[in-house]
């Protein structure tokens, strides 16, 4: 196999309104009439890797996302990378790549181009795709990192009370602790009613909330939650890195 088949077969596939030109020696750039949102041609190249042939970027991609819009959360890196993992690629060091061959060559540069193109247009997902992932990140994690403590999802610690429901329910020790993800004023404001509520009814439980942004949240809703439950998350983040430590210690309890 060689770069002439590659070459031959992209123009086949695109009856020939295709330009290729070698930048380096084995670097050849594509110039096909695939393009981003703004009407910019999408950067891709043939190149070889350890004795096969890809399609890829050089980082161009990333680079050119820089310009206007930050990776700079969790959230948005997790965008990213289901876009490259969904559309079958590889991200190594900013350079996203496919492996193809002459029979594959023109569904593989369809498939890159517009996974190019949907990375390239992530400044205008709207906020609230953005923030999505605060639920299934957390859901990853905890089935995932916390899976010692039992963790129960969707919970009623009041059977007679369908309209408070606990995200998640570990089980460290005799007590349960109960977990309430809160991404919004109104899930703030069910998460202290749950808590209140059970407090009521003389559960012996802990009542703990992970939020995605404390700071988000107004000041009577922050006050609320403090004064309603056991432990607060200002963040994902901050769950990450001490939720295990605070099992531990509900668990030498």
């Amino acid at each position: 196999m060689n770069f002439e088949q590659i070459i031959d077969a992209v123009r086949i596939g695109f009856n020939n309104p295709l330009s290729v030109q070698e930048k380096r020696k084995g670097i050849y750039q594509l110039f096909i009439p695939v393009f981003h949102e703004d009407g910019d041609a999408i950067d891709l190249f043939f190149t070889e890797n350890n004795g096969k042939f890809i399609l890829c970027d050089f980082g161009l991609t990333l680079q050119r996302l820089s310009y206007s819009y930050e990776i700079d959360t969790d959230n948005k890196n997790a965008i990213l990378h289901k876009i490259i993992t969904e559309n079958g690629l590889t991200e190594e060091e900013g350079n996203i790549w496919l492996e193809t061959t002459p029979a594959s060559v023109f569904n593989d540069i369809m498939q890159i181009s517009h996974a190019y193109a949907k990375i390239g247009s992530m400044r205008y997902f709207k906020r609230e795709v953005i923030e999505s992932l605060f639920f299934e990140m957390l859901d990853d994690y905890i089935l995932s990192d916390l899976s010692a403590y039992n963790p129960q999802k969707k919970v009623y610690p009041i059977p007679s009370r369908d309209d408070l429901e606990v995200d998640y329910s570990f089980s460290p020790n005799g007590h349960p602790v109960y977990l309430f993800a809160v991404k919004d004023s109104s899930k703030a404001r069910l998460a202290t009613i749950s808590c209140l509520e059970f407090q009521r009814a003389n559960l012996n439980f802990r009542g703990w909330i992970v939020n995605e942004d404390f700071e988000k949240l107004s000041k009577k809703d922050r006050s609320r939650l403090t004064n309603a439950c056991d432990k607060q998350f200002t963040s994902f983040e901050e769950f990450k890195s001490t939720a295990n430590i605070f099992l531990q210690r509900e668990k030498s309890v």
